[in-house]
């Protein structure tokens, strides 16, 4: 096969996959990067600062050492206590006609929700 035909096949792989031109079969993706096929740095595992988490657990003279395991899972739990805290906070936001959080809706699901009821007063 002529080089020209070699790249002619390789652009036309179907299926999204990648010709390998060394040997005319397609290559299987063998990266996160690749498995996404845009190209960025694969999902972490965390979106918070595991070393400050970890740095504030430590904070607590309780507290000796901190696994990695249970420094993810403390962040793990801050998220979707945030997450909640958020969306909460966006439904006061929405009946108030307007697509931005102001601290009176944050305010307004804390005084609403029991499960937020030790937060009260924290943001005065």
């Amino acid at each position: 096969m002529r080089s020209r035909d070699k790249v002619k096949k390789m652009a036309g792989a179907e299926n999204g996959e990648i010709a390998d031109a060394a040997t005319d079969r397609p290559e299987t993706p063998n990266s996160e990067s690749q498995l996404s096929g845009d190209g960025d740095k694969p999902e972490r595992l965390s979106k918070l600062p595991l070393t400050r988490i970890k740095a504030m657990m430590k904070m607590d003279p309780d507290v000796t050492l901190a696994s990695q395991e249970s420094v993810l899972l403390i962040s793990k739990a801050t998220e979707l206590f945030i997450e909640s805290l958020a969306k909460e906070a966006y439904v006061h936001a929405r009946q108030g006609k307007r697509k931005t959080l102001q601290k009176k809706d944050i305010d307004n699901s804390i005084e609403e929700l029991d499960s937020f009821a030790f937060l009260e007063g924290t943001l005065d």
